[in-house]
């Protein structure tokens, strides 16, 4: 039997968003949407929840978002980007923040205060961890990661194994098949 895993919001009501160029998009009800054309009460839930830090609003105006509808599409944007097969609203609530790669990240002056840091069971996964991640499934030896990582190994093998226990694992192999169905992996950084 083949599990066909089916987006959210193709074949019920929840909304799952997504990131063309130049736009957001939503998939509701079985049809892609425009942000926009996305249903009111979830937009107003977005609004409440962009509004509910004044940090958010302040770097958004920083950044030059005049609009209140130019800043609800970026902060949708920043925080529920990726594509995946979870809600991102679903029975009348906003999922916590996704994970995406933006292109700005390490970079970007709104990064943690737009963009929630990601979480996965209930931790934050710091962006120190993301890097860890990323190494930890390549070949290189955990001595080579702690030395990428700028870490002596003693310290390297704390934080590994408190990444671990954030994210409910045993073993780097299972790291890894969970940081892929997270998107914190994807194949091209896999292979």
């Amino acid at each position: 039997m083949t599990n066909i895993q089916i987006p959210s919001g193709l074949i019920d009501n929840h909304i799952e968003l997504f990131r063309v160029p130049g736009k957001m998009m939503g998939t509701h009800s079985g049809t892609v949407k425009e942000f926009f054309d996305l249903p009111k009460p979830f937009l107003l839930v977005m609004d409440a929840k962009m509004h509910s830090n004044p940090s958010t609003i302040m770097a958004l105006n920083a950044a030059g978002f005049k609009t209140n509808n130019a800043k609800l599409e970026k902060f949708a944007e920043c925080n529920y980007s990726a594509f995946d097969f979870v809600a991102d609203f679903k029975e009348g609530n906003l999922s916590d923040a996704e994970y995406h790669e933006c292109g700005y990240r390490g970079e970007c002056p709104m990064e943690g205060i737009v963009c929630g840091f990601f979480k996965a069971n209930g931790h934050i996964i710091t962006p120190f961890e993301i890097e860890m991640i990323k190494l930890l499934a390549t070949e290189d030896t955990l001595p080579v990661i702690a030395e990428k990582l700028q870490v002596c190994k003693n310290t390297f093998e704390v934080k590994k194994q408190r990444l671990f226990e954030k994210l409910r694992v045993l073993s780097r192999a299972r790291l890894v098949a969970v940081c892929y169905d997270f998107q914190i992996l994807t194949l091209s950084l896999c292979s």
